[in-house]
């Protein structure tokens, strides 16, 4: 988004943001929280955002927990930040949604399925990509504003679908499975896996094939790519798996 949201500014900026979509004006201009630690990215979200007729960026914040007592003393119509799974936004979030009228924008590097859950758990109404064309961003703010949402009915069905389904395949590995495809996927060996749970080496190996059995996966690696999935273990790569 950094450059692009700079270079699409012009393209963005038209009479007819101005226009609510019955063709009546707004009563008053949506009023917008930035929440943002890459100030670059911050700074180029506000300038966009002020140039829009009918937009005010309120307050432009460093993290998601300052957006806090922000939404309390600004009011904010729309609150944007950068989301990250790993950093505690998603309680934060969460505490927003209950507490506040504001709508939230979730900007992310990362669109994938388990962002898009995330977003539809903490009641956000729409997730930007960072490449969103910058005239593509200010439509998001003006429908979420309007309370629309981004998310469709069919992307929310069906990711809680294959959601239900990946639930039910994680609940079927026991803890001692989990424990061994964890050590695993950090490049541990089966023989130091053995040494650290207090388990024989053949424990060991007969954990790892019914893992296998259990998400009809045919290697090591395809054990791991499925755990990944299943958030069994965590989606960075890692050191490369022994074998031993």
């Amino acid at each position: 988004m950094h450059t692009r949201v700079m270079a699409e500014a012009e393209r963005a900026d038209s009479p007819m943001g101005s226009v609510r979509r019955d063709g009546s004006a707004p009563a008053r201009p949506i009023r917008i929280l930035i929440a943002e630690d890459q100030q670059f990215v911050a700074d180029a979200l506000q300038a966009l955002l002020s140039r829009q007729p009918g937009m005010v960026v309120a307050g432009n914040v460093g993290s998601v927990a300052d957006a806090l007592p922000s939404l309390v003393t600004l009011l904010p119509d729309v609150l944007m930040l950068e989301f990250r799974l790993t950093d505690g936004s998603p309680e934060v979030i969460r505490t927003i949604h209950e507490g506040s009228d504001a709508k939230v924008i979730l900007l992310t590097h990362d669109a994938s399925e388990r962002v898009i859950l995330a977003a539809i758990e903490v009641g956000a109404s729409a997730v930007v990509n960072m490449s969103t064309a910058a005239i593509d961003v200010v439509q998001a703010v003006r429908t979420v504003a309007e309370g629309g949402t981004l998310i469709d009915p069919a992307t929310i069905a069906s990711v809680l679908n294959r959601r239900r389904k990946t639930d039910h395949m994680r609940d079927r590995l026991t803890i001692r499975e989990r424990q061994v495809v964890g050590l695993m996927s950090q490049g541990t060996s089966n023989r130091a896996i053995a040494a650290k749970l207090g388990i024989s080496y053949t424990t060991v190996r007969s954990h790892l094939r019914n893992v296998a059995s259990k998400l009809a996966a045919h290697s090591q690696l395809e054990v791991l790519v499925k755990a990944q999935r299943l958030d069994l273990v965590d989606s960075q790569p890692t050191t490369r798996t022994s074998l031993a």
